[in-house]
């Protein structure tokens, strides 16, 4: 089973030979590297060429491609899905990095289950060392799993720490949206899982850091608030033009209500964000929820009114969304 490690690389001299050399180590020995330089202002190219050539058993297995002009994070992982060959695709942050085992143990599975996507846990590292692993969401009904992400922030939409077959993305026309650099993660996750059947292993796979400050996930701006909206409206639009026996209609309705809920909270405002999100809430509750979250009704309140809601669908479930 042919692999494509998919990486983009920008501004992480100080941690792309760890990531790299966690590559090359890998145990699975069919393995295609792809990294994608988005003009990235420091020495991490020169770095990564410089541990390639470490590494000559694997090469030629690496190409290093260059973007003309920094595009962000959203166009390079959707150019680097565009340049892989392998059967299936991985992603990998070039400040993460993954156990030597990964790739096999991944494969492993989804060669035993049949599965077109597999989840492995992940341990998060930080100056204070390495976490205990976090297990991914431990349910077999894909469908339910998909529900539970729609709704956000009970399982995890993260991209990395799976592996996918590639024919996911080329063969259903899903796409990464360019300038939607943050929160991308659920505007990709959210559609893959329409189409895909899931399987998971308790293994570690993946070392996810919190130590490069520089990363998305250490700054909110107006920039990723934006971004957010316009990924809740990609799933948006894409549940309403293929949902069409309206089956995840609430979990839908639930997500959406959480983005409204995260802008009031944050002090984003309502009018940009309703015109970027265009959501039109169905039904008497959700209708009064998205009143309540978007008018003068005290925020405590609103919110109690949408967590409300939000337990009648999920029950007591837990689920996986530790970032």
């Amino acid at each position: 089973m042919k692999v494509s490690i998919l990486v983009p690389v920008y501004n992480v001299e100080r941690y792309i030979a760890r990531c790299a050399e966690s590559l090359f180590n890998q145990t699975h020995n069919d393995i295609e590297y792809l990294f994608v330089d988005d003009c990235t202002p420091d020495r991490s190219i020169d770095v990564l060429r410089s541990v390639v050539g470490r590494y000559p058993r694997r090469k030629g297995q690496v190409r290093i491609l260059r973007n003309a002009a920094n595009s962000g994070i959203g166009a390079v992982r959707q150019r680097l899905i565009d340049e892989s060959t392998g059967e299936c695709v991985t992603f990998v942050d070039s400040d993460d990095y993954l156990p030597p085992r990964a790739v096999e143990l991944l494969c492993a599975e989804m060669e035993h289950s049949g599965a077109d996507m597999v989840d492995g846990a992940w341990q998060r590292v930080t100056q204070d060392g390495v976490s205990p692993a976090i297990l991914p969401y431990q349910g077999h009904d894909t469908r339910r799993y998909l529900g539970l992400m729609l709704c956000q922030n009970i399982v995890s939409n993260r991209m990395w720490g799976r592996l996918y077959r590639r024919r996911l993305f080329t063969g259903n026309g899903i796409r990464l949206t360019p300038g939607i650099d943050y929160a991308e993660d659920y505007s990709v996750m959210s559609r893959v899982l329409f189409y895909a059947s899931r399987s998971f292993i308790n293994d570690p796979v993946y070392f996810y850091s919190d130590e490069n400050a520089a990363s998305y996930t250490h700054t909110t701006s107006t920039r990723h608030v934006r971004s957010y909206l316009r990924s809740c409206r990609v799933v948006l639009d894409f549940y309403t033009k293929n949902d069409t026996e309206g089956r995840y209609l609430t979990p839908l309705q639930l997500g959406m209500a959480n983005a409204i809920r995260n802008v009031r909270r944050i002090g984003f405002s309502l009018e940009e964000a309703d015109s970027l999100l265009g959501y039109t809430p169905h039904g008497p509750l959700f209708r009064l929820v998205a009143a309540m979250l978007r008018g003068r009704c005290p925020y405590r309140l609103a919110e109690a009114l949408y967590l409300a809601a939000r337990k009648m669908f999920i029950g007591n479930e837990k689920g996986d969304n530790k970032q």
